[in-house]
């Protein structure tokens, strides 16, 4: 029973954090969920499928593996996020499932006994997956693309120890199968998110500290190994690191901040997560953070004082890395799991699922140092660790609870974060779903003032004003609107407001917004020198433009922004629309010359090019039965 008894608690973890992640269902498609997913309701068959599958924007692989777990729920889309909650919730079960087996081999191959080995899987396991820190990973639908990408990872690293400990008896088939799990792994994972690319990072934080080179393979045998499958991946990423240090004027105007003021800011954040880590109280938690305060010199105290703590631990923990190899194993696993998403690619700033497997790394090595400690700390620790994970399992069920209540949530979070964009937005949603447009205008005047950088919402605030009050629309008000859209921040969600506004103008039921003064609000958006630079703002900015045209039964106008919107970014959406407008116009000629550029500018990256061809290729055949028709009707 003794020897059970890790197992049986391990189980009964996984079934409290089922439970209070369950407490998560009812809640909303939150940030780029619906974006990511809207797609799905033109999902009716394999070929549809498979251009959704194939049409990811996230990322350089567009992420098709993420997409065909999505494509499988495609019925279930507008049914609410229920049913990719579910799946997500399987899924991080499932990964603490395979972190207990990967922790608990890696100490049998370091050589401790069975039991303790059983022992430091299942408590590390069972913290894992309660923490309250990672619970965005599962409660966001669209971060299935994390956490499935994790689940690959885990895979991988299973593969990888469990064929591992056969190195002994057979070294060379051990040798080939371990290269089999690393490269399938990072394959899998890469193609449900980028992070996958750390997989063989993460097996090498563990060979450098845990383990030992393998007695059966000789010395030069396995630097070669070692040198082609984990430090060559390795070398890979930190070159990409460097190949995007430098942003581009837009990136930095659009991030507000470069790629060493975001170095400097993460090393503080970095410490923000862990302490969240250690006290996960459910109000310090969540999806609408306030805007994080950016370091713009390493001579801030907090800043220098985060960036030499951590390269001190680096050092410490790669040179004493054999003497102290838990305190290694914790350092390296986090900053090894952070080294995409919070060093320098200019992503946001902050997110906590962003700890979803890097996090793993510190609870093992503390759980394994209490544990492997003194008879009398591991009675202490044995004590302790299940109030722990009750404790966390309290914060995790408050937290669930309040998103599973989107209409409370929202409230909450408006007052927790009242400067956070996307809490102010996330409540307007309500709001507006509520029929509240009082109050929804209400809560755009109040933040907007405080917040002018933010102008561009104010574009919401013209279309409930048309909507449900047009007489007290005064012109003044939107001209105030016009000139502070002149200084206003970057975000894409203000295309929806205009033509959400384009929408309503055009009813003419509003004499202060016509469709024309869309039109001139989006071009003083346009000529903000924060909008100007940025390469798919325009694309996006002139085919919003297009549809406006086309919209008003000015074709030429129409097509002339399509052109425009080509030239700055070649996108799928461009052709489409050109090619639907050209052909049916009459103008053959004009649909197949531009087809026949588009098929000039395939793109690099093969799986983007292979839904670039069959688009290319439907469209071609569509001209080509415009003109059979054209002719038949002749």
């Amino acid at each position: 029973m003794t020897k059970r008894l890790p197992l049986l608690a391990f189980a009964a973890a996984l079934i409290l954090a089922g439970i209070c992640y369950s407490a998560s269902l009812g809640a909303d498609y939150q940030f780029d969920d619906e974006a990511s997913l809207v797609n799905l309701a033109t999902v009716t068959d394999l070929r549809s499928a498979m251009d959704y599958i194939f049409s990811g924007t996230a990322g350089p692989t567009g992420r098709p593996l993420s997409l065909l777990t999505f494509a499988l729920q495609a019925r279930q889309w507008q049914q609410g996020p229920d049913a990719f909650l579910r799946v997500n919730i399987a899924i991080h079960l499932l990964n603490a499932l395979l972190l207990a087996f990967v922790v608990r081999q890696l100490f049998l191959l370091r050589g401790d006994g069975r039991q303790s080995a059983t022992l430091i899987g299942c408590v590390t396991a069972s913290i894992w997956v309660t923490l309250p820190l990672i619970a965005t990973a599962t409660m966001i639908v669209v971060q299935r693309m994390a956490t499935l990408s994790t689940l690959f990872m885990l895979v991988g690293l299973a593969a990888y120890v469990a064929s591992r400990t056969m190195i002994e008896r057979s070294p060379r088939k051990a040798l080939l199968l371990m290269a089999i799990s690393l490269t399938g792994g990072s394959v899998l994972a890469i193609l449900a998110k980028e992070i996958g690319l750390l997989l063989p990072i993460y097996v090498l934080v563990a060979e450098a500290t845990l383990l030992r080179r393998p007695a059966s393979v000789s010395p030069a045998t396995w630097r070669s190994w070692s040198a082609v499958f984990l430090w060559l991946p390795t070398l890979i990423v930190i070159a990409y690191l460097f190949s995007v240090f430098n942003y581009p004027d837009h990136v930095i105007q659009f991030r507000g901040f470069n790629a060493a003021e975001r170095l400097l800011t993460e090393a503080q954040i970095l410490w923000v997560y862990l302490s969240k880590a250690l006290v996960g109280f459910s109000g310090r938690l969540g999806l609408y953070q306030g805007d994080v305060e950016i370091v713009r010199s390493l001579w801030s105290p907090a800043a220098m004082l985060a960036v030499a703590s951590w390269l001190l631990l680096a050092f410490g923990a790669v040179s004493w890395r054999r003497r102290y190899p838990l305190l290694a194993l914790a350092v390296l696993w986090y900053l090894a799991g952070h080294l995409l998403e919070s060093t320098v690619v200019s992503l946001e700033l902050y997110f906590e699922h962003r700890n979803y497997l890097p996090i793993a790394g510190p609870i093992m090595a503390l759980t394994a140092f209490l544990i492997l400690h003194s008879a009398r700390v591991r009675t202490i620790a044995l004590r302790v660790i299940p109030l722990v994970v009750l404790v966390n399992a309290g914060f995790l069920y408050s937290f669930a609870s309040l998103q599973g209540d989107p209409r409370l949530s929202a409230g909450f979070w408006a007052v927790k974060y009242p400067d956070s964009l996307r809490a102010v937005t996330n409540l307007l949603a309500h709001q507006i779903k509520e029929g509240s447009t009082d109050q929804a205008i209400e809560t755009i005047s109040e933040f907007t003032r405080r917040h002018p950088e933010y102008a561009a919402l104010r574009i919401q605030e013209l279309n409930l004003m048309c909507m449900t009050r047009p007489d007290e629309l005064q012109p003044g008000k939107v001209d105030e609107v016009r000139e502070q859209l002149a200084e206003s921040s970057l975000y894409f969600v203000v295309l929806q407001m205009l033509l959400e506004l384009f929408s309503t103008a055009s009813e003419g039921q509003c004499p202060a917004v016509s469709t024309g003064t869309v039109m001139q609000l989006a071009e003083e958006l346009r000529n903000n020198p924060k909008y100007a630079g940025h390469p798919r703002y325009n694309m996006v900015h002139h085919l919003l433009l297009a549809t406006m045209q086309q919209r008003l039964n000015d074709t030429a106008a129409a097509v002339e922004h399509l052109h425009k919107a080509y030239e700055f970014i070649p996108s799928e959406d461009v052709v489409y629309m050109m090619t639907m407008m050209l052909a049916p116009s009459g103008d053959i000629a004009g649909a197949r010359e531009f087809l026949d550029r588009a098929a000039r500018d395939e793109p690099a990256n093969p799986i983007k090019a292979l839904r670039w061809r069959r688009l290319i290729n439907w469209l071609y055949d569509y001209v080509d039965s415009i003109e059979t028709e054209i002719s038949e009707s002749r």
